[in-house]
């Protein structure tokens, strides 16, 4: 991961927990979340921090559509916003949302907007 992304606290607790107690298992990835409060007042990506429990402005999350390896320690999870979904919408920030709603991850980007007719797939690494 680079500075515009960070495993949450949350998250890291979580892998800690389940590496060493077998009735706390490590929940999956089910969703990714999108929001429009990653960037400062000049349009800059701002840095996550791993203290956050959620985005700054989510506007939408979704089910994750799959999920590739294209290195051993690295799971992408691949998410399409639907055509019709968040016409207009501005971009900017993204969580990876575990099985019991807990954000594990954040990236932050610059901002990408949404058009109406159009479908927008969007990937996020997780690296290990």
């Amino acid at each position: 991961m680079n500075e515009n992304s960070v495993i949450t606290r949350t998250r890291r607790i979580k892998f800690c927990q389940a590496s060493s107690d077998a009735t706390k298992p490590l929940p999956i990835i089910t969703h990714i979340a999108f929001g429009s409060g990653g960037v400062n007042l000049s349009g800059e990506p701002i840095a996550p921090s791993e203290a956050q429990t959620a985005l700054n402005t989510e506007i939408a999350r979704y089910p994750v559509d799959s999920v590739t390896y294209p290195e051993e320690t690295t799971a992408r999870y691949a998410v399409t916003i639907p055509k019709d979904d968040l016409a207009g919408e501005v971009i900017n920030e993204a969580a990876l949302v575990d099985s019991e709603g807990d954000v594990a991850a954040i990236k932050t980007m610059y901002s990408k907007q949404k058009d109406a007719g159009v479908s927008f797939t969007f990937e996020f690494d997780d690296e290990f």
